[in-house]
Formats: C-alpha cells, structure tokens, sequence
C-alpha cells in the first residue's frame, strides 16, 4: 500500500487540521499559565510583600486630627421671608381671597383647610387643593407629628370642628411663623364663618 501525500487524501486533511487545533490548544495553555503566574504574590517583579494587592499602598498610620481643627463652612439654611405687611381682611370679597392674601403675605406656595375626614373647608387656590385636603388630613390624624417634604401640616379646632391646615411650601417653616400662621387663618375663620 503506497501512501500518497496529497490534500484530497482525508487522512492528509484530518492530521493537519489536528496539528494546528493541537498546536492551538498549547498555545493557549501557555499564555493561561504565563498570566497566571504574573498575577501570583510570588511571582510579581514590583518587589511588594506577598499576600499583598498590588494597588494597595504600604500601611502608614493616619494622622488624627481634632474635630475642633477641621474648619466647617457655615451654612445658613433658607427660611421664609419676613412676612409682608397685608390686610387680611380689609378689602376682601371673600374667605378664598383672605387666604390667598395669607398665601402671599407669608410667600406661600399654597395654602389649604381641610375637615377632618380629607374635604377642602377653604382653600388660597391651588389645582391640587382636593387631592392635598384628601392625603393630608389622613397623614394628620394618623400621625400628627409626621413630616412630610414640601408640607407643613398642622391642626386648629374652629366652632367645635377640627381642621388641619397645609401649608406647601419647599422652605422650611420656623415654629413662630408656624403659629402666626394658625392665628390669622383663626382670624379669618372667625371673620367669614
């Protein structure tokens, strides 16, 4: 039997894809043992300990400096400003226009009374004087104490009624504008109703 060397053989074909596949194989097997070796403690020629990372700086102690010595900007929170001098009453067609003179005179971004069972009583204007009657009053009197981000609820009795105020405004509320607050909405309850 004569073996001729020639690419239509199959034998001929099948070995020489096997040897590149073969020569392949070991190829790849080296670069995977060379990498790995590199990236081993022991192997690694930057000269850092072993057991160590290699973005890992040497261990130096941090110095300890006093609270009292890191300067601390000062920074003075925004508050609403001092309440304009306005009639709340004078002047006034009705309860809407009183409260939506209150809404101005202290830079309110809305201001709402609702009953206690989430109805508007009266409202300074607003489109969302409903919905905000309908889920404050609900967070009020589940919890009277809760914050809420963007209002201020607080509550006043009226003729034997409870109400709760919302005031909307992103500013934080002082506790003493707080209560100015509650007075002149008394004031103008007692006025209208």
């Amino acid at each position: 039997m004569t073996f001729i060397f020639s690419l239509s053989n199959p034998l001929v074909v099948y070995g020489i894809i096997g040897g590149v596949v073969l020569v392949l194989v070991i190829f790849a097997a080296l670069y995977l043992k060379r990498k790995q070796q590199a990236g081993s403690p022991d192997k690694r020629k930057n000269g850092s300990k072993a057991g160590r990372l290699a973005y890992q700086p040497e261990a130096r102690p941090i110095p300890v400096v006093p609270q009292s010595a890191i300067p601390r900007p000062a920074r003075k929170s925004p508050a609403l400003p001092v309440p304009k001098e306005i009639s709340l009453i004078n002047g006034r067609e009705d309860i809407t226009e009183s409260l939506r003179a209150l809404a101005e005179k202290y830079s309110l971004d809305q201001f709402t009374i609702a009953t206690s069972d989430g109805l508007v009583f009266a409202s300074g204007g607003g489109d969302d004087a409903q919905t905000d009657a309908a889920q404050y009053s609900e967070i009020f009197f589940n919890n009277p104490l809760s914050e809420t981000p963007g209002a201020v609820i607080t509550g006043i009795g009226h003729k034997g009624s409870d109400l709760v105020l919302i005031i909307r405004t992103e500013l934080p509320v002082p506790d003493e504008i707080r209560l100015s607050i509650e007075n002149d909405t008394k004031n103008i309850l007692n006025w209208w109703i």
